[in-house]
């Protein structure tokens, strides 16, 4: 590969990484941050979001203040949580029938929360669980070479390499069990950045049924 490939190719590494920190609806913002626009993260339900893309009171005021109420709303939001008023007789309970996180280990120390769950948590959620409905495995993939990999970590994006946590949730099981190979037949794939632990073993406490 000629040099002026390498560069071009590092280049749109950078920009790619650069897109990946940018805050977007699937990845968690800061509890204090919800808060301080009136959203509790611990008991918001997304279905209350859509309420808000619905009233014609708060698109006129989004207009107004050039905000987006609704866009913040679903940043704060947890999907496996359900309104109460909305759906009264609906429940997300045992809604999946497997769980895989997996995480690189070169990267995991960039990641706090959900290093303290694999060592703090991990062991409640497979007592209630059960190995045939969750675990957590190192993943094995890498998105680049070894020189790739060396440059990225010289120009400061990236600490010891590998990608962010995920959580792959699928809706039956496979005889074998299901690896991280199988990413797209997953029903939700989650990236884990700006997850705390305490909602990440809320979830999988709700989402998967009881070994």
């Amino acid at each position: 590969m000629s040099k002026m490939m390498m560069l071009s190719l590092t280049l749109l590494m950078v920009a790619v990484a650069l897109l990946q920190s940018t805050p977007v609806t699937a990845q968690k913002v800061s509890e204090n941050w919800c808060l301080e626009r009136g959203f509790d993260p611990t008991n918001l339900s997304c279905d209350t979001c859509r309420l808000i893309d619905e009233s014609t009171t708060i698109q006129k005021l989004q207009q107004e203040q050039n905000i987006n109420i609704g866009e913040e709303c679903r940043q704060c939001c947890q999907f496996h949580k359900v309104n109460p008023v909305l759906h009264p007789d609906y429940s997300l309970r045992g809604k999946y029938k497997f769980a895989l996180l997996t995480y690189n280990e070169g990267s995991l120390s960039q990641f706090g929360e959900i290093k303290d769950f694999l060592e703090r948590d991990l062991s409640d959620v497979l007592s209630f669980k059960g190995e045939s409905r969750f675990k957590a495995v190192a993943s094995t993939k890498s998105s680049m070479d070894a020189e790739m990999r060396m440059q990225m970590m010289m120009m400061g994006i990236m600490n010891g390499g590998g990608g962010q946590p995920k959580l792959m949730l699928f809706d039956k099981h496979k005889k074998g069990g299901w690896s991280e190979e199988d990413e797209e037949e997953a029903v939700e794939v989650i990236k884990l950045r700006g997850w705390k632990r305490e909602d990440l073993k809320d979830m999988l406490m709700t989402l998967l049924p009881s070994a």
